[in-house]
């Protein structure tokens, strides 16, 4: 049986996922890496893992194992190299296939090599020491353009997902073949024609437009998000930004403390949760040209969390979130190849070491924090006494 891979999010599922891994599973059988109870851009995943494992699997993938907290709510580079790091410690996946705006894998390697070149390099240093005033995003988009002329793909989101997958291939010496599919549909916060985005559906279902819904989704995915819409189950991110405010005016130690925000950004986030009435004004109070809305989101996260810089040192675990019966099969080859715990039961995290459980203690705390999400929050140990869903 030859494997093929996605690393992914489907926050939530929809139409564009579905074509996706309809060409991947021509030939092959699909192992899904996907973000646990928070993204990539620091926001909570709309429903819980476990029914975004499923619905992944009913539409499509195989086996689906989670990309674990933090490594899931971290920068793009972060977040790439870990999802390489589980795929090729699997030991018997082949290939890795990512949606792209360019849907072409020879310009996306092209670019890549670029920008690890010594030349890119030495000049991105040069920019960064010269203009503290520019992101890092924007320094890179300026210093390609002045060596080698515009390129797309370092402008789409998907795009710049897939450089980072590419440099952790090559930094990885992963054996893992790429491959690409294009991306069909919306830009990230498209609302306009062709397969919905994940960010125009998630605000559908902000504002219970279930019809909208239906027509955005594959229908086994539609019905189990009514279902959770009903059932008050879709996550809601406001409540995190009380969960902030709450440190802001009590503990500022703490949030001088944040991975991967400087004092500075610190600083500005506190004040800013002090004087804000919700998220959105948070935001735009906080964020700057130098700082984005998903690096403040993640700090937000990272602070109601207790996240640490060492939390992010290595991927050590994966967790089985779901699998049909091509995946069982795929997941009996992977116990007799893998190179790191593929826990099943969470209650079993403890049988894998001390470092492993306490890495997987992290992980645990974000899926607690999640639940408090809800609108109508659930016990924060629930997800402790999951099982993979087995379809």
């Amino acid at each position: 049986m030859n494997l093929t891979s996605v690393i992914c999010e489907y926050n939530p599922f929809h139409m564009g996922h579905a074509y996706q891994l309809s060409e991947m599973k021509k030939e092959k059988a699909v192992v899904a890496v996907m973000s646990g109870s928070f993204t990539q851009r620091g926001t909570p995943a709309v429903l819980s893992k476990y029914e975004r494992a499923s619905i992944a699997v009913l539409c499509g993938a195989d086996l689906v194992l989670e990309l674990p907290f933090p490594f899931s709510s971290a920068r793009a580079d972060i977040f790439g190299a870990a999802g390489v790091k589980i795929l090729s410690s699997l030991g018997c996946v082949e290939e890795i296939c990512f949606g792209s705006e360019t849907g072409d894998i020879a310009p996306l390697l092209e670019a890549e090599a670029r920008l690890s070149s010594p030349a890119f390099q030495n000049a991105l240093a040069k920019t960064l020491s010269e203009n503290r005033n520019i992101s890092h995003r924007a320094a890179m988009t300026a210093v390609y353009r002045s060596l080698y002329g515009a390129d797309s793909a370092l402008t789409g989101s998907n795009d710049i997902l897939a450089l980072s997958y590419l440099a952790a291939l090559r930094e990885q010496k992963s054996p893992l073949k790429p491959t690409t599919v294009k991306r069909i549909g919306e830009a990230y916060n498209g609302e306009g024609e062709g397969f919905s985005s994940a960010t125009s559906i998630r605000e559908m279902l902000k504002r219970h437009d279930l019809e909208a819904v239906k027509r955005a989704v594959p229908q086994k995915c539609a019905e189990i998000l009514i279902k959770s819409v009903k059932n008050g189950e879709i996550c809601d991110e406001e409540r995190l930004f009380s969960l902030f405010t709450l440190l802001a005016r009590t503990r500022e130690d703490l949030l001088l403390e944040i991975p991967d925000i400087p004092s500075e950004l610190a600083f500005r986030m506190i004040k800013s949760a002090k004087i804000a009435k919700n998220t959105e004004e948070f935001l735009s109070l906080a964020e700057t040209k130098l700082y984005s809305r998903s690096r403040i989101r993640r700090g937000m996260l990272y602070a109601a969390i207790g996240v640490k810089k060492e939390d992010f040192d290595k991927v050590l675990y994966t967790t089985v979130l779901a699998a049909n019966q091509t995946g069982r099969e795929i997941l009996s080859r992977i116990r007799k190849t893998a190179q790191i715990p593929i826990i099943t039961k969470p209650a079993d995290a403890v049988n894998f070491g001390e470092d492993v459980s306490r890495a997987f203690a992290l992980s645990a705390r974000a899926d607690s924090v999640w639940e408090l999400l809800l609108p109508a929050p659930h016990s924060g140990e629930r997800m402790m006494r999951e099982h993979p869903r087995m379809l």
